[in-house]
């Protein structure tokens, strides 16, 4: 029978000045603050091919001068007569968007009757979307809030918000509280700051694949799709564009299609998961009645299903292959709702509920199992039980101090090899690191106790995100409560590791790819 790995299965971590600064040869390593820049540590060699980054009260404080550009300031507009865009919306988007287009213009460009009737259907198609899917006010606090929501630890208060690294490079996307995002890259001279007046509240950061400016954000007022320019002039050069749609903000989550041609976008007063073609800016609803507005949404590291989370007991995962329609397995949680989820490699997913404690369940998404007609008796179709989350307290040697461990669950991190797990609560000041193991014949993932990631007294961890490029090593980002952005090496065999020559790649940028696109009118009859 399989052992469910539970936080009695730590060890304690050091207590006094010291932080964890990395994980080498199966040992957990400490030092003082005076001591993070000392060459000489053994941690710092694993260190040197990924940017510095520090968020001080003084850096939010400052005002740039630069400004963003939007993408209707790059070109010179097209003045087409008022019925004539009608025509055009109607045609491209549908009777319903055609008619809010109208209610939207001037009554003296389409003349005052017909301003009127637009108006009054406009009207009734608000009624309709209000009773059926929108909830008209979201809490500031509590259950179903985007403070509840997020994968940030106290979201309001925190420096960082989020982050996110590149899939193919050491570049490193930083949202802070003024609502600013700030990227950084191994040996670019400034750092460029993105600043939009739509870009308030960012919840979630996500790089376009097989693109290497392109950074998709979750915002209040919708999805901004940024175009970054690197170097000196990055500030200036950056422009952005805003996806939004009717009754989908705010936004708390967005996640690329490894193939970067599609966009996924919730909001926990939506009950649609929205499809998005960037290149149009235009996006496609996935409907389905029942579990209330959608949390977050995570896709497979291969693209064939995407999972949604519920602010109910609710979650779905979606089969999204092409050419087959896409279709969705209903699960429910037994109380709660799932709080974070990721995938991992074959098809496998981790999720753990809003209880506390809290339980992290495994559940493998064979090919077969949207198919009915392969299924058998034999095949397993049922989340298992992988790690339990009872708090533990762990006490220095003295008795006079203790870290608890454990409870609710914010966030989880699983690196692209699914070796490692990250664990973040909500009320514990460590990270709790688990090596996990994928059993190709069996079905199951093994879970061992590697180590727990403690910061400076004072500190606790607001946000978490692995280095996505594959390495001889693994590197876990962690932004602590005050500021301090740290890169945590996880080394499991010093001797296979050539530190100089990853330093090298890791300093090389990728060079941008075209953009993707993909046909609205075809997913809007699949889905």
């Amino acid at each position: 029978m399989l052992k469910i790995l539970s936080l009695y299965d730590f060890e304690g971590p050091a207590f006094g000045e010291v932080a964890a600064v990395g994980l080498i040869g199966g040992t957990v390593h400490y030092c003082t603050y005076d001591e993070l820049q000392d060459e000489m540590q053994p941690f710092a060699k694993y260190l040197r091919g990924y940017p510095e980054v520090s968020v001080t009260q003084e850096i939010l404080a400052t005002r740039e001068t630069a400004r963003a550009i939007s993408a209707g300031e790059l070109f010179l507009p097209v003045h087409d007569s008022i019925f004539k865009k009608v025509v055009n919306v109607w045609r491209e988007r549908g009777l319903s968007e055609a008619i809010r287009f109208a209610a939207a213009a001037d009554p003296e460009q389409i003349t005052v009757v017909a301003h009127w009737i637009a108006t009054r259907l406009n009207l009734l198609l608000d009624l309709m979307d209000r009773g059926i899917y929108h909830i008209d006010v979201l809490p500031t606090s509590g259950n179903g809030s985007v403070t509840d929501i997020v994968a940030t630890r106290d979201w309001n208060t925190s420096l960082v918000r989020c982050l996110s690294w590149h899939p193919h490079c050491a570049r490193l996307a930083v949202a802070m509280r003024d609502d600013r995002i700030r990227i950084f890259s191994q040996g670019l001279l400034g750092v460029p700051v993105l600043r939009h007046s739509a870009q308030k509240s960012v919840c979630c950061l996500s790089w376009r694949p097989h693109a290497g400016r392109e950074l998709a954000v979750a915002c209040y007022s919708g999805v901004l799709i940024w175009t970054i320019e690197l170097g000196a002039a990055s500030n200036l050069l950056s422009h952005a564009i805003l996806l939004k749609q009717r009754n989908h903000v705010p936004v708390t989550s967005v996640v690329w299609h490894s193939q970067g041609d599609l966009l996924a976008s919730c909001s926990p007063t939506d009950l649609n998961i929205i499809i998005w073609n960037v290149s149009r800016e235009e996006g496609v609803p996935v409907k389905r009645i029942g579990g209330g507005g959608i949390c977050f949404t995570r896709w497979s590291p291969c693209g064939l299903r995407l999972f949604s989370a519920s602010c109910r007991n609710v979650f779905r995962v979606w089969n999204t292959g092409i050419p087959k329609p896409w279709r969705a397995e209903r699960w429910t949680v037994p109380q709660g709702r799932v709080a974070t989820a990721c995938f991992g490699p074959d098809l496998t997913l981790l999720f753990a509920t809003t209880e506390d404690p809290a339980t992290i369940f495994s559940l493998r998404l064979q090919d077969n199992i949207f198919d009915v007609k392969k299924a058998s008796n034999n095949d397993v179709k049922i989340a298992l039980r992988l790690i339990d989350l009872t708090k533990v307290n762990f006490s220095s040697d003295d008795n006079d101090d203790y870290i608890t461990v454990g409870g609710r669950i914010i966030s989880m991190e699983w690196n692209p090899t699914g070796k490692y797990l990250a664990i973040l609560f909500q009320d514990s000041p460590v990270i709790a690191l688990v090596k996990t193991n994928l059993s190709r014949l069996s079905r199951i993932v093994e879970a061992q106790a590697s180590c727990l990631i403690k910061g400076f007294p004072g500190e606790v961890p607001n946000c978490i995100n692995f280095y996505q490029k594959p390495s001889s090593w693994i590197c876990l980002t962690i932004a602590w409560s005050s500021g301090r952005v740290q890169h945590f090496p996880i080394v499991e065999n010093e001797s296979k590791v050539d530190t100089s020559t990853h330093s090298a790649l890791l300093s090389q940028s990728i060079r941008s790819s075209g953009l993707h696109s993909f046909d609205v009118s075809g997913y809007r009859q699949k889905i």
